[in-house]
């Protein structure tokens, strides 16, 4: 009986990893085609803002759901029109921008 159960469970962890893939490849060619430094790195320096005081592990997250964001053409606008309001509107960092912000320059 617990080796079948072994074999359901690895079957099931087995396609769900199948399932994961596309997704995986869809992230791996959208960093990889990024021209220029992350969303992220660029906000934070538009704001004044040091990463400094953020742990790793935090930064980590930040950087990955940057990397993974739905709303990179929103966010270049945003950057573009050099605006310091909004970004919560679209931006997964945004309480961290908050958090670790200083007053917009």
């Amino acid at each position: 009986m617990s080796a079948m159960i072994i074999s359901v469970t690895f079957l099931i962890l087995f396609a769900l990893g199948i399932a994961g893939l596309p997704y995986l490849y869809a992230a791996w060619r959208r960093i990889g085609a990024r021209e220029a430094d992350l969303e992220i790195w660029r906000v934070m320096a538009q704001r004044g803002i040091d990463p400094v005081g953020a742990t790793p592990a935090t930064l980590a997250r930040a950087v990955r759901r940057c990397a993974l964001c739905p709303s990179i053409e929103e966010c270049d606008r945003w950057l573009a029109e050099n605006e310091h309001d909004g970004l919560d509107e679209f931006c997964p960092n945004a309480a961290l921008m908050e958090k670790l912000g200083a007053a917009p320059r």
